[in-house]
């Protein structure tokens, strides 16, 4: 019996295993909280600590996810994240939910799942 061989499926399929192992890291913290209307990067650190410990109980590589870069600023060096899309994810639905624009953000991801 001969069976029929797609290669390309087979290159679809390496392909999404190596975006699930390397993804692209495509928004910074900053850019995170100045959308939500935040003017201090200080109140990243508690979100970012949840979004990494919830992937590491999740056995997903936090190095994977989350990249600590160095920018400067006004002549002062910064510490920022880069941030793939489930970091992002896990980073907005852990920032604090009191803030209008973050309860927002989060019922949008909640009802983006129903829909």
């Amino acid at each position: 019996m001969l069976k029929l061989f797609d290669y390309l499926e087979d290159i679809a399929a390496t392909e999404h295993i190596s975006q699930l192992r390397n993804p692209p890291l495509l928004y910074t913290a900053s850019e995170i909280l100045k959308e939500l209307g935040y003017e201090e990067l200080g109140m990243a650190q508690e979100p970012l600590d949840r979004a990494m410990h919830a992937c590491a109980a999740l056995n997903i590589p936090v190095n994977f996810n989350f990249r600590k870069v160095y920018c400067f600023k006004d002549g002062e060096m910064i510490t920022d994240w880069q941030l793939s899309e489930l970091a992002t994810y896990l980073f907005m639905i852990n920032c604090n939910p009191l803030n209008p624009v973050v309860a927002k953000a989060q019922l949008i991801f909640m009802m983006k799942d129903r829909v």
